[in-house]
């Protein structure tokens, strides 16, 4: 963070030397994205005059644990206090929550008056699916204005980041967890182990950890690189994840395989000896991501060597259609989009605006490329040929709800893994 012209903000920013995991530093770069803004760091009018502040956003695979990982650390306190990003927007995640949560009671069948906590709860949209299960829930989330949400809904909500300290503060106030979840958090996570040590000091001896993230063998498979961005630290496999876990006493008995955001994991985690049977999912995984070489430096260039790829005939599609008077705008103002965006330098050239549902996006502009970020009603009021859809991991929801602008002539560019467009004819 020390290129010329770069608005370091040194304070702000750190560079790891070591695997955030095991501690290694048989660190290997696979994937360079360049400078990027942060992709959740949505800017006012006002602010489209200042500089911006860009990190390094390079992506490297540990030799001994297999963490892909970026070692650019952003302070998290300038990432997540104040946050744009709500669980309860979507359908397709608000259905998810609810399936999730019917799938943990019916498993484990808590008794009354346990407590579930979720980390990083966010706006109380997985927690609320727990409501009248006669448990006692906690959320804890580190967003100020997230937080508020959550609470007016009727969510408990601890607003800090969690940590091993704010563990102890559970066990002590609440008492010992029957379960802690997170959802798309886990990456987060500059110190996983301090984390870890949260959940063993919160966690009741029977005491179960689920979390969902996203695998990076489904990143690798689909070309999701936009999955990459400074929130997110690590992209995980399951050989990964159970070297951290074994580490601290604790392995994984359950895995699971989940469509959501371009494919995740759904992992289940126990202190090691108690009494919840492992199945046989983990080896499995592990053997699997052996045999396909997920463990291998030359799996991850080949996948960056894709990354290049696409961005050229993305933009070559792009550039063609404009020269062909063709108006387009994007849909979703996703943190994945921002990464695409700025990797591929698609700015208002290319793409006229974007379109989301969020109200706290808005009115606002797009990180780097500064794109105005409208209603989803624009849509069909203002009818551009073409709309670029930048939340793909929601294109089926999406297609679905718009069908009004499909009929009116309009058509959708899906980005990944191969540029296309549905319909796909006229």
């Amino acid at each position: 963070i020390s290129d010329p012209g770069l608005v370091a903000m040194e304070q702000l920013a750190t560079r790891r030397e070591e695997c955030r995991i095991c501690g290694s530093r048989q660190l290997s770069r696979f994937l360079d994205l360049g400078l990027s803004p942060l992709a959740n760091r949505f800017l006012q009018q006002d602010q489209l005059d200042d500089e911006e502040p860009r990190f390094r956003l390079d992506v490297f695979l540990c030799a001994d644990c297999s963490l892909v990982q970026l070692l650019e650390i952003v302070d998290p306190a300038f990432l997540f206090r104040d946050y744009i990003y709500v669980s309860g927007t979507s359908d397709t995640m608000r259905a998810h929550f609810s399936s999730f949560a019917d799938e943990v009671t019916r498993r484990f069948a808590f008794q009354s008056d346990q407590l579930v906590v979720e980390v990083a709860s966010n706006d109380g949209t997985f927690l609320s699916n727990f409501e009248g299960r006669d448990l006692r829930l906690l959320g804890v989330e580190p967003a100020v204005n997230i937080a508020e949400i959550a609470t007016e809904r009727g969510i408990e909500t601890i607003n800090e980041f969690f940590s091993e300290d704010v563990g102890e503060r559970i066990r002590t106030e609440y008492g010992p967890a029957a379960c802690i979840l997170a959802t798309n958090v886990f990456a987060h996570l500059d110190d996983m182990n301090g984390f870890v040590r949260g959940l063993l000091e919160a966690l009741d001896h029977e005491g179960i950890f689920i979390f969902e993230n996203s695998y990076v063998r489904d990143m690798l498979d689909h070309l999701e690189f936009d999955s990459v961005y400074h929130e997110h630290l690590s992209y995980f496999s399951v050989t990964a994840l159970s070297a951290l876990f074994a580490r601290h006493g604790m392995e994984i008995f359950d895995v699971q395989h989940q469509p959501v955001h371009g494919g995740s994991l759904r992992v289940f985690v126990k202190r090691q000896g108690a009494s919840h049977a492992v199945t046989d999912a983990p080896a499995r995984f592990c053997a699997e991501e052996k045999d396909s070489g997920l463990c291998d430096f030359e799996t991850y260039e080949a996948f960056a060597t894709r990354v290049y790829e696409l961005r050229s005939s993305l933009v070559d599609l792009l550039n063609r259609l404009r020269s062909e008077g063709k108006r387009i705008v994007a849909y979703g103002s996703s943190a994945k989009g921002n990464t695409l965006l700025n990797f591929m330098e698609i700015g208002s050239d290319l793409v006229a605006y974007l379109v989301d549902k969020s109200p706290l996006k808005q009115g606002t502009f797009s990180p780097g490329m500064h794109l105005p970020v409208l209603p989803v009603e624009r849509l069909v009021e203002d009818r551009p040929d073409y709309a670029l859809i930048l939340a793909w991991n929601f294109t089926d929801e999406i297609v679905s709800q718009q069908q009004d602008y499909i009929e009116a002539g309009g058509r959708f560019i899906v980005p990944l893994p191969t540029p296309h467009i549905i319909p796909e004819s006229r």
